[in-house]
C-alpha cells in the first residue's frame, strides 16, 4: 500500500473516530469453513451503536429489531432493504470465491475462509448533505483491502491481496456503485432513521455506582460506573475533597446498550489516607448540573463483603434445587407405584372375572 493510500485510510479511520452524530453502519459475515453451520452468511445493521435489523442465509429476510420500525416506516422500504440485502449476500459470496481463488498464500485456506465486510455510511451533522463511506474486508480476521472513496478504487492492505484488487478495480464500475451508495443512496432511509429515533430516544439521565477495595495498606483502587444515560458523549473523573481532579488510570470505552443506552467506566488508583474523601462527578447533557456521588465508607464495606452474600446466595440457590429435585422424584415415583398398583389390581380383576 502506498504513502497516499496510507494516509487516505487512515484520514478516513479518524473521520469515523470522531464523526459526530451519526453513522449507518452494516457488518456482513461468511463462514464457509467444513462445520460452521448455518446460517452461513449473517448481516446486522446500527445506527450509532444501536442495532435496528438483522439478515441471515436462513430466513433471507430483514429481520427489524426496534419495534416502532415495524410499524412506523413503510413496509415497502422493508421490502427494498430485504433485495438489497439479498443481493449482498451474493456478492459477499463471489468475493469469498475471488479470494480463494486468488490468494497466493495456503495459509488456512484449506479448511475454508470467514469473510468479514464493515460498511460505513457517515454523516458529518444533522442539517447538510456531507455524506460519505468507508468499507473494508477482511480475510480469516485479516484486513486486507479497503474502498478509498476518494479516488474510487479498492486498496490492498496486504501483498496476498494485490491480484483481487486489480481484477475489481479493471471493473471500475464496482468501486463507483459502492461510493454512490454511500453518498447518495444511505441518505434515503438515513435521515429516516435519524428522525424516529430522535423520538423514541430522548435524553436519559445517568445512573452512577461509586465503590473501592484496598489493595494494600498504602493504596486504594476506586471505581465509578456511570450507567443508562442518552446521548453518548459524557464526562466522568473522580476528584479529592471536592477540589483536585485525580487522573484516570483506566478508563473504559463508552459501551451501548442494547435500549439505546450507554455505559463507563472510569478507575483511580489513589493513596490510602485519612480524612481525604473522593468523588465522582458526571457531566452529561440530560443533567442541569454535574452528578456528584461520594465514596463513603459503606462502599468500601460493601466491596470488601461483597462476594460473600452471592456465595450464600449460591448456596441457597443449590439446596432450593435439590429440594426442588427430591420433591419431583418423589412424586414421579409416587405416581409410577400408583398406576402400578392400578394396573396390578386391574389385572387381579380380570382374572376374578375369568374364573367366574
Amino acid at each position: 500500500m502506498d504513502l497516499l493510500h496510507y494516509v487516505l485510510i487512515t484520514y478516513l479511520h479518524l473521520l469515523i473516530s470522531f464523526a459526530e452524530p451519526h453513522i449507518l453502519r452494516y457488518h456482513f459475515t461468511t463462514d464457509s469453513t467444513p462445520g460452521a453451520g448455518n446460517p452461513s452468511y449473517q448481516a446486522v445493521g446500527y445506527v450509532d451503536d444501536i442495532q435496528i435489523s438483522r439478515y441471515d442465509s436462513e430466513t433471507r429476510r430483514v429481520q427489524l429489531l426496534l419495534p416502532w420500525m415495524e410499524t412506523d416506516i413503510n413496509p415497502q422500504h422493508w421490502e427494498n432493504q430485504t433485495q438489497i440485502a439479498q443481493y449482498y449476500e451474493g456478492r459477499q459470496q463471489e468475493i469469498t470465491h475471488d479470494i480463494i481463488k486468488h490468494f497466493n498464500n495456503t495459509k488456512d485456506r484449506k479448511n475454508g475462509l470467514v469473510l468479514q465486510v464493515r460498511f460505513w455510511c457517515l454523516m458529518s451533522g444533522d442539517e447538510d448533505d456531507n455524506y460519505s463511506g468507508y468499507e473494508e474486508f477482511a480475510a480469516n480476521g485479516d484486513l486486507f483491502i479497503a474502498l478509498d472513496t476518494f479516488m474510487s478504487t479498492y486498496v490492498s492492505l496486504m501483498v496476498d491481496a494485490k491480484k483481487i484488487t486489480d481484477a475489481w478495480n479493471s471493473r471500475k464500475s464496482s468501486a463507483e456503485k459502492q461510493k454512490w451508495y454511500m453518498e447518495q443512496e444511505c441518505k434515503t432511509w438515513f435521515k429516516v432513521y435519524l428522525d424516529y429515533m430522535k423520538e423514541t430516544l430522548k435524553p436519559v439521565s445517568p445512573e452512577v455506582k461509586v465503590w473501592g477495595h484496598h489493595q494494600s495498606e498504602e493504596k486504594t483502587r476506586l471505581h465509578c460506573l456511570a450507567y443508562g444515560f442518552h446521548p453518548r458523549p459524557v464526562d466522568v473523573k473522580w476528584m479529592r475533597n471536592g477540589e483536585d481532579d485525580v487522573p484516570s488510570d483506566e478508563i473504559s470505552p463508552i459501551l451501548p446498550h442494547p435500549d439505546g443506552t450507554y455505559q463507563i467506566r472510569v478507575s483511580v488508583e489513589v493513596p490510602t489516607r485519612e480524612g481525604d474523601t473522593y468523588s465522582c462527578h458526571v457531566d452529561h447533557s440530560s443533567l442541569d448540573d454535574v452528578l456528584i456521588v461520594t465514596l463513603t465508607e459503606q462502599d468500601m464495606q460493601e466491596s470488601k463483603t461483597g462476594k460473600q452474600p452471592r456465595l450464600y446466595i449460591v448456596i441457597i440457590v443449590l439446596i432450593l434445587l435439590t429440594i426442588c429435585g427430591f420433591v419431583i422424584i418423589v412424586i414421579i415415583v409416587k405416581k409410577f407405584y400408583s398406576r402400578r398398583g392400578q394396573l396390578v389390581k386391574t389385572e387381579e380383576e380380570k382374572m376374578e372375572e375369568n374364573n367366574s
